[in-house]
């Protein structure tokens, strides 16, 4: 069965990176380096990812030689859906339900159909954890 959804490079290297943190079984802060290295991920771009999950309060960093990134939160406690909005808007982006649709709302018949879907995906993924994709 072919895939319905895609979703973005962007999306897919932050649960990636998430996860590879999950997996630290101490305290300890690991350099984007590293994560790179194990990940096989551009460091330039898990930079961006990992400023976007800091800014939303995802994981902390430090500075130096013992610096990196690390969760803020246990894998427990962190869901799949606080990590995909923490790198974008929405997961499925359609014209009807981004206010974008060429017919109004009275009119169009997928409308509210996208609205449901979206609420629904939604729910699922606030119900996966870290923990869960992470496999620990």
């Amino acid at each position: 069965m072919q895939p319905f959804m895609k979703i973005s490079k962007r999306e897919d290297f932050a649960i990636i990176f998430m996860s590879h943190l999950a997996r630290q079984k101490s305290k300890e802060f690991l350099s984007l380096t590293k994560i790179a290295k194990s990940t096989g991920l551009s460091s330039f771009f898990l930079k961006h990812i990992a400023l976007e999950l800091k800014n939303k309060g995802l994981i902390e960093s430090r500075e130096g030689v013992i610096g990196g990134y690390r969760l803020k939160k246990s894998p427990g406690e962190i869901s799949a859906a606080e990590i995909l909005s923490a790198v974008s808007k929405e997961i499925v982006k359609t014209a009807c339900y981004d206010g974008d649709c060429r017919l109004t709302s009275t009119k169009c018949i997928c409308h509210s159909f996208w609205g449901r879907f979206n609420l629904k995906l939604a729910s699922i993924l606030n119900q996966v954890s870290l923990a869960e994709i992470a496999k620990i």
